[in-house]
């Protein structure tokens, strides 16, 4: 089955809300990562880095078309649990519109799924260290959701198609998205704004909220309040999603997209706070006094480089 189809133009929202504005997201280059730390991570700001990729061999080979060639028969499972066949599944994104939206490929490891491409990206940019989701907790659980993070992720869709829900990561972590292939729109809100986004799940890093662009005003009144800070992500841009801010995304064009979580002294204290939000108070001293030399350790580390 053909891929081939003219690149779709961006359609941008339509929408009769208008929200109040959140501060803009400034858009950097030449930063360092000391900079980046001091200046967004601390402060839980999120940024723009618009040239953190430019030496990705990704930018000029990751395509549709190199996935649908490459792939062809390579079986995509989506989150209803329904299977498609790679080229088949590409030229749904490829002719995929708002009104007809094709499925969306998400949180897709690369090194699970395709381990010859990790040499295109670079999974260590210092942006992303330290990360202690990397190293060795005790706990089985945290180990395995920290570790699972921790690994870059693929993300494919095509015009019109959305990510499913309104969401801040979970444990509290920092992500970084990139944008590999296509344009999407990115939706974001402050967590001094979680009170407006009616809150679920445990921890509660869930909106019911699902049509940003036109949400049920009636059943969500106080969605009105939430600053809406909305921008698009082009080719070759990293953003820093800080820990608890709620965002979602929808493509403008056939998209391709990577992320990471990282967990370090910036967001230590929102992790610890999740971690330790279950349990009775002997479950909570052990949790706090394992957490605390948890901490200690990885600051060690980071020390010892």
């Amino acid at each position: 089955m053909s891929t081939h189809a003219p690149e779709l133009q961006t359609e941008e929202p339509t929408s009769s809300f208008t929200p109040p504005g959140g501060r803009p997201i400034e858009r950097r280059s030449n930063l360092s990562a000391e900079a980046f730390f001091s200046e967004y991570a601390l402060t839980n700001r999120p940024v723009i880095i618009t040239d953190a990729l430019k030496n990705w061999p990704a930018l000029s080979r990751w395509t549709p078309q190199f996935f649908s060639d490459r792939y062809a028969e390579k079986m995509v499972k989506f989150r209803n649990g329904s299977e498609l066949p790679m080229a088949t599944f590409i030229n749904m994104v490829m002719h995929s519109s708002p009104e007809a939206p094709a499925p969306y490929w998400t949180n897709a490891p690369v090194q699970e799924h395709f381990p010859e491409l990790m040499a295109d990206i670079d999974p260590n940019l210092p942006y992303f260290k330290p990360n202690w989701a990397e190293r060795y907790f005790i706990h089985p659980g945290m180990r395995s959701t920290l570790k699972r993070g921790s690994m870059i992720e693929i993300y494919i869709g095509g015009n019109g198609g959305a990510f499913p829900v309104v969401h801040w990561d979970g444990l509290s972590t920092h992500a970084f998205l990139m944008q590999i292939y296509g344009r999407k729109r990115y939706y974001a809100w402050s967590p001094e704004d979680s009170a407006f986004m009616y809150p679920e799940g445990d921890p509660p890093n869930l909106s019911p909220v699902r049509d940003v662009e036109n949400p049920d005003l009636e059943k969500y009144p106080l969605f009105a309040k939430a600053r809406l800070t909305t921008f698009i992500l082009e080719p070759g841009e990293m953003l820093f999603v800080p820990s608890r801010w709620w965002h979602t995304a929808k493509m403008l064009t056939p998209s391709i997209t990577l992320s990471i979580n990282t967990l370090n002294t910036s967001n230590w204290q929102n992790f610890k706070q999740d971690i330790s939000r279950n349990g009775g108070k002997v479950a909570k001293v052990v949790k706090h006094a394992y957490l605390a030399s948890a901490c200690l350790l990885n600051q060690l580390q980071d020390m010892m480089g």
